[in-house]
Formats: structure tokens, sequence, C-alpha cells
């Protein structure tokens, strides 16, 4: 069932081109041209959301956000504006901040593109109305060739390729760099036999997809993975796999986007996710010594990260829902702020780099700390989790060369765990070898806690072994609850 969409603007040309393109990506579409004809609408028919321009006269569009907070609460609001949030906006000017004190749910500043208004649309849509919203195709469309852009693409391995039945958005293949070939349109289905097809006999390893459609997979994903991380049924490891690939996308889109509030919410759901996976998978400690699928990418190392991080805190008496949620979303961003640095140092080791490049690397936690401050939607713990991330017991790292007690636990497992994935990527080892190695270098463990190394070690034992040939206490999360 397609959503209805209203759209409040005084320029009849807009409008009629707004009404077009929304309805070919199948919305409902009712159209106004003023703020009484809006009220009228709202007052008469339920709507999955508005576009209002805020300059609209005869009730102004002021006027209808006052109205639609006053009768219709929970109605999504996507007010146009023509002024941004600048320091020379005059005083009383209807910028975006101004308007979201309105009751708008989001504002979009002109110059923009219809595309940019969907994207916005479907970054507030449920995993139900996003399904609701795509065609039903009695038969598959025709597979289409066709020149594009590398960069408007993100892709996904095809053996773990999770999708709706039927698809949300356009698949492709790629012939090679800038041809595809889109096999699957939005609405058609993709079974188990399609994916074989080109897994098998055509020997296709990723599908792809655009980045504009990066949301579609997150948002279903997560869902997804909140489900499956809950059954018995699903194997372990199966369940890692999908919350590395909802993980790795979520982060690919924060980087390209920014921390809007609806990638937040996101990313407040794979922590969550990853709390539930740590908390309730009793056979972890099996899958962590082995695990090893793993591409030599940022977006997988903060998800290792995320995964050691929560694992470690787990071992601590005083663990809770609340601690590893929020060091499971910090994880995510933890290296957020080398979004600002030169791009040369973002493919570099630390140890390849010069003593200058060095300085300036080490600038991007406080370059994290800075884009995280401003987001009343991230509480003070996450923000000095990233900040802190590389700080040491001993003394020895920055930003501020803080030691021992003034380091946050949390900061330290962090950068633990931060560390311990380096060497299981940089070096390609099993993270029970990488254990090891880590074992032996004891110039390095005297940037951790002692605690906190202990508890990584009790990461990958066996928890029935810990509780028989150790003392622990009755309430320690080590002993799981088959092995208690």
């Amino acid at each position: 069932m397609a959503l209805n969409l209203l759209i409040v603007d005084p320029d009849e040309e807009w409008l009629m081109a707004a009404k077009g393109f929304f309805e070919n990506i199948l919305y409902n579409v009712k159209i106004v041209n003023n703020g009484k004809n809006a009220q009228i609408a709202l007052s008469n028919e339920k709507f999955f959301a508005v576009i209002l321009n805020i300059h609209t006269k005869n009730h102004s569009g002021p006027q209808v956000l006052k109205f639609i907070k006053t009768r219709h609460a929970n109605q999504k609001v996507i007010c146009i504006t023509d002024v941004d949030d600048s320091e020379e906006a005059d005083e009383d000017a209807l910028t975006p901040s101004v308007i979201k004190k309105m009751g708008a749910t989001e504002t979009i500043v002109k110059p923009f593109e219809f595309p940019d208004l969907k994207q916005l649309l479907e970054g507030h849509q449920s995993v139900g109305e996003m399904v609701s919203n795509i065609p039903r195709r009695k038969e598959l469309g025709p597979e289409e060739e066709m020149d594009l852009e590398d960069s408007k693409f993100t892709k996904v391995k095809i053996s773990e390729f999770y999708t709706s039945q039927p698809v949300l958005f356009d698949l492709f293949v790629q012939l090679r760099s800038g041809r595809y070939v889109k096999i699957l349109h939005a609405g058609d289905k993709l079974d188990e036999e399609r994916i074989n097809k080109y897994k098998n006999e055509k020997k296709v390893e990723y599908f792809y997809f655009k980045r504009e459609d990066l949301y579609k997979y997150v948002k279903f994903n997560n869902y997804f993975a909140k489900k499956v991380i809950g059954s018995d049924k699903v194997a372990g490891e199966k369940k890692m796999k999908l919350l590395q690939n909802v993980s790795e996308k979520f982060l690919e889109q924060s980087f390209q986007e920014g921390l809007k509030p609806q990638i937040l919410d996101q990313g407040k759901e794979i922590a969550e996710n990853v709390f539930n996976l740590v908390q309730e998978q009793d056979d972890l400690y099996k899958i962590l010594r082995s695990y090893q699928d793993f591409d030599p990418n940022a977006f997988t190392h903060s998800y290792l990260v995320s995964i050691f991080s929560t694992s470690i805190i787990k071992q601590f008496e005083w663990q809770s829902k609340t601690t590893i949620g929020c060091t499971a979303l910090a994880c995510l961003f933890h290296d957020i702020g080398k979004m600002a640095l030169p791009e040369e140092l973002l493919h570099m080791n630390s140890d390849d780099m010069s003593e200058e490049q060095l300085e300036v690397y080490k600038t991007h936690v406080e370059k994290g700390y800075e884009l995280l401050d401003g987001n009343p939607m991230l509480n003070n713990s996450v923000k000095q989790i990233v900040l802190q991330h590389h700080e040491y017991f001993d003394g020895t790292g920055f930003p501020y060369g803080k030691k021992g007690s003034k380091i946050l636990t949390l900061a330290n497992i962090v950068c633990l765990a931060d560390d311990f994935a380096h060497i299981i990527q940089d070096e390609e080892l099993k993270p029970i070898d990488a254990l090891k190695e880590l074992l032996t270098r004891r110039d390095q463990l005297t940037r951790y806690n002692s605690r906190v190394v202990e508890n990584l070690i009790k990461v990958f034992a066996d928890p029935a072994k810990i509780a028989k040939n150790y003392v622990l206490p009755s309430n320690s999360k080590v002993v799981n609850k088959k092995a208690s």
C-alpha cells in the first residue's frame, strides 16, 4: 500500500513537479498551495508525512506547524526554508533550528533536489512502511545494462545478502568499472535459486546497490538482525556476520552523510543488537576464538572493536545493558574524527608515519569528540570514550597523557580492543592467535589496566572451565547460564 504524502507550497509549478516525482516512486500525493487548505486536508485524511514550505501564506507555515503540533502531535513534518543556520541570519529568520523548535521533524534548505527530499522521507520510514511502499511486481523486470559512476554504488558479498521478499531497492552486478547490469528492480523477488545462479554459474562475488539506498539496507537488516539474534535456531557465527554487515554499512552511511538523527537512531539499535548478542550467546567465546572473516577496512575495524569491547565488559561484575550499549555506540564512532584528517593518512599505519604526520594523526580523537560534542542524542560517556580511547594506563597515550584511574575504565577497555583488533587485521591472525601475540608484548601491556587484560583473556575461555579452576564471585558474568 502506497504511503500518503501532503505537499504544501505556494509555487504551483514546483508543486506539480513534486507531485509527479513522488507519485513516480509510489507515494499517494495530495498537493495544496496554502496553509488553510493544508489544515483542512490534515483534518480529513491521514498522512505518512507533510512537506511544508515554511513561507506558505493564508495560514502561514508557523501557523500550520502550530495546528499540527496541537491536533496531530505525532505527524512527521519536513519543512522547507531558504535560510540556513548561519551567523549572518537575521534574528527573526525562520532558520532550521527555529523551525525545529516550532515542531518540525526535519528541515531542508533551498536549493535542493527532489532526491534529497526522498532521502529525508525514507529516513523516517519504519520497516513496515518501507515494505508497504515498494511496488508489487508480478513478473521480474528486464535486465538493463548501463554506464554509471562507481562512486554512486556500494557492494555486499552475494553470499551475505539478506533481503526481504520482494527487494527494497534496485540491485546490480558490476561488469567492469563504470558498467553495470540492473538484475532486479525494486519489488522483484530474489530467491535462493537466483542467488545461486549468480554465485555459482556466473561467478558473481558481489551485489551492488546505490548509496542512496544505504538507509533502507541498514534499516531492514538492523530489524532482521534483532529477530535473528533472538532466535535459538540460527548459528552464532551467522548472527555475528549479519551484525558485522549491518554495522559496516551503517558506518559507511555515517561517514557519507554525517550524524543525522535518524542515522544515530540506527546506531543505537545496532548497539542494542550488540548487547543482545554478547549477553545471550552462551557460546560466543567459541565463535570469537576462530572467527576470521574480516575485511581489512576501517568499518570492519570499528565492528571488531565493538564486539571485543563489549565482550570484555561482560566479564566485569558491574556490567549492565547501559554500559555495554553505551560502549558499543562509542566503538562504532571511535575513529570518526579521521574524517577530518588528510586522505593520505587514512591508509597509513601509524608506525610508518613521520613525526609530523603522527602529530596530525593524533588529532583525530579530539576532532572526533568535536564532531560528537554538540549532539544531544549522545550522552557524555560516549563522547568521553571517543576522546580517551588512545589514553594509556601508563600515561604514554594521547591527547592528554592521562594516567591510571584518571582514564575512564570503559575508555581503557576500548583502547585494548582497538589495539587487539589492529593485531588481528594487520597481521591477519585468528583472534586466539592475536591474543597469544598480544601477551608476548610486555611493553605494550603496560597501556592497559591489568583487570581489563585479564577479562580479555576470559573472553576466549570456556566459562565452565573458569568456574571449575578459579574462585569467582557468585554474580560473575564469566559463568554463563548453562555452566552455572
